[in-house]
């Protein structure tokens, strides 16, 4: 889990998104934010809830796509040992 994994989790919890951002401008955002000099960004989060994908521009309309992923039942199991031995 991600250093503010716990963060994502109660973002979650309360039905919001919570997304890390990586290889931000620091002096672009010392300056937009007028941060001072003694503070260290290090991290950057974005948390917001899901919005309509009709309010995208179609490249990025495009690229809502339902997940590809397994679903959690074929990788997980809850209570007792629950998969067959191959």
């Amino acid at each position: 889990m991600p250093p503010w994994g716990y963060l994502a989790l109660q973002a979650q919890a309360a039905g919001w998104n919570a997304h890390g951002i990586g290889g931000f401008d620091r002096l672009a955002l010392r300056q937009a934010l007028d941060i001072p000099t003694d503070v260290h960004v290090e991290a950057v989060i974005a948390i917001g809830r899901p919005g309509d994908a009709a309010g995208l521009p179609p490249a990025l309309q495009a690229r809502e796509q339902p997940s590809t992923r397994r679903p959690l039942a074929e990788i997980a199991a809850a209570g007792r040992y629950a998969f067959e031995r191959a």
